[in-house]
């Protein structure tokens, strides 16, 4: 997850990457990202309309200069993905690295895909909303 906070804060650092892995109950990894929803809770709860989904990706992304960094975005996603940009006082979370992203470039296993939500159902089943 390095390669997200060098795309994104020119440094490696795993705290600073916009995704995060983490152990599950069986012991197994986990990736915890921005699922860029279909209906994204951050972008209705933002007061400044600094949340904007692109109608052609789907990509919900963080006009940084527009947020006035309340978090209502954290509260209302249910992943409490968007987070605190260090030094900016305004929020980001992944925006697929406008549509190159660094984490499946490098990941040397080819465990992180990018797939449309429909073609997800087939590796997910019917966890996938609309």
């Amino acid at each position: 997850m390095t390669a997200c906070s060098f795309k994104n804060f020119l440094t490696y650092n795993y705290d600073l990457s916009l995704c995060r892995v983490i152990t599950g109950p069986k012991g197994e990894f986990i990736r915890v990202h921005c699922h860029h929803c279909a209906d994204p809770m951050c972008m209705a709860a933002c007061p400044t309309q600094a949340i904007h989904k692109d109608p052609v990706t789907g990509v919900v992304s963080v006009d940084k200069i527009q947020c006035i960094g309340c978090k209502a975005c954290t509260w209302a996603c249910p992943l409490s993905i968007p987070q605190m940009q260090r030094g900016l006082k305004a929020m980001t979370k992944c925006d697929l690295c406008g549509g190159d992203p660094s984490c499946i470039k490098v990941c040397s296993a080819k465990a992180i895909q990018l797939v449309t939500r429909c073609d997800s159902r087939q590796y997910c089943g019917s966890d996938i909303h609309e």
